[in-house]
């Protein structure tokens, strides 16, 4: 390649980035948003994703468009049901003017992304998560994805939405195991934003979530917009927005080892406290009492603080974490409320120990 192509070819991408990183997502958090949704006028067509556990709650006039239902649960987050979005995009005639909506948890919302990124290479698309873990993160920031070979969210991209619509009340609808697991994500944001949020959701109570309570939507909204901001200053996940990963290195790698014994949130839960005695072990001036108080809060949820484990079998799931740099897997260790690091940790037993904050003795030494 000639060097006025390269420049050309580098001017391309340096337009492409800013356009990405500038675009904005509109943030709708209110009780009754999903009735009041009425798709952007799109030239090239509407398509619906949703799966068969959300389909009866979305408003009839959604459904007239052509669409598409999943079957629930991380099996349909696959190379298959990709592909067969894509295939009905196509078969619907969706061109690059056209808009997909996806309603439903974060499978929908991952795979419907991802479809969306893929189509004629790029359409617009709307998120509107019915979980709380949606609402509070999933659906924001517009990393999409899908698994394979195994591992979670192995193959994916950042593909802005348009808009995500968080509609509290759908939450009612949710089982209650899902809704105190969703309650974990808020509690990751809460830890990374500071004090003054923390206590808010460490106050809140699982029957708040479920009737939508004033309190309730006003945690949900703090959650998404810290999120939202955060990630609008580092769309590309380059700096800051790793942070986010907070719980979620240890809590993928417990969630793999127990499938399907653990929900998401559950695992990020335990992944909490797991980096919190990583961060007490590894930095003098990390408060040594902050996962004490987090597992007392998990606690008050029914949340899971223990699980009975073996070592080894964790230990192999982690080794596959995506984030890994330089063959050391990368943790992101709460400090204090509204302080953390984020660091490639290479000590091999330095995982093991923190481990050791909610695998079962019993268990930890089983192959």
């Amino acid at each position: 390649m000639s060097e006025p192509a390269r420049d050309a070819e580098r001017e391309e991408a340096a337009r492409t980035a800013a356009s990405v990183a500038a675009r904005t997502c509109t943030l709708v958090v209110r009780r009754g948003a999903l009735a009041d949704f009425v798709p952007p006028a799109a030239p090239g067509g509407v398509f619906v994703l949703t799966d068969e556990n959300v389909l009866p709650r979305v408003p009839a006039g959604l459904r007239t468009f052509p669409h598409l239902v999943l079957t629930p649960g991380e099996p349909s987050k696959s190379w298959d049901a990709l592909g067969r979005v894509l295939a009905a995009l196509d078969a619907a005639g969706v061109d690059r003017d056209g808009h997909l909506v996806a309603v439903g948890g974060g499978v929908v919302t991952d795979v419907g992304g991802l479809a969306a990124a893929l189509h004629r290479r790029g359409i617009a698309w709307t998120a509107i998560p019915t979980t709380l873990v949606g609402q509070l993160d999933a659906a924001i920031g517009g990393k999409t994805a899908v698994d394979l070979g195994g591992g979670k969210n192995t193959v994916g991209l950042i593909h802005v939405p348009v808009a995500v619509i968080a509609d509290p009340a759908l939450l009612a609808s949710l089982p209650s195991r899902e809704l105190r697991g969703g309650m974990a994500e808020a509690l990751k944001t809460a830890v990374l934003c500071g004090p003054e949020l923390l206590g808010q959701v460490q106050a809140l109570r699982p029957a708040q979530l479920a009737a939508a309570t004033p309190e309730a939507v006003a945690v949900i909204a703090a959650c998404a917009q810290f999120k939202q901001a955060l990630v609008q200053r580092d769309p590309f996940d380059r700096a800051e927005r790793r942070a986010l990963n907070l719980g979620h290195t240890f809590g993928h790698a417990l969630e793999a080892a127990a499938f399907p014994m653990l929900r998401h949130g559950e695992a990020v839960a335990l992944g909490l406290l797991a980096a919190a005695r990583m961060a007490a072990a590894l930095h003098d001036d990390a408060d040594a009492q902050l996962e004490v108080r987090l597992a007392e809060t998990l606690r008050r949820w029914e949340l899971p603080v223990t699980v009975d484990l073996p070592l080894p079998a964790v230990l192999a799931e982690l080794r596959r974490d995506k984030k890994r740099q330089g063959g050391a897997p990368v943790f992101v260790l709460p400090l204090a409320p509204g302080r953390c690091v984020i660091q490639a940790v290479p000590d091999p037993q330095a995982p093991a120990r923190a481990l050791a904050a909610v695998l079962l003795p019993a268990a930890a030494g089983r192959r």
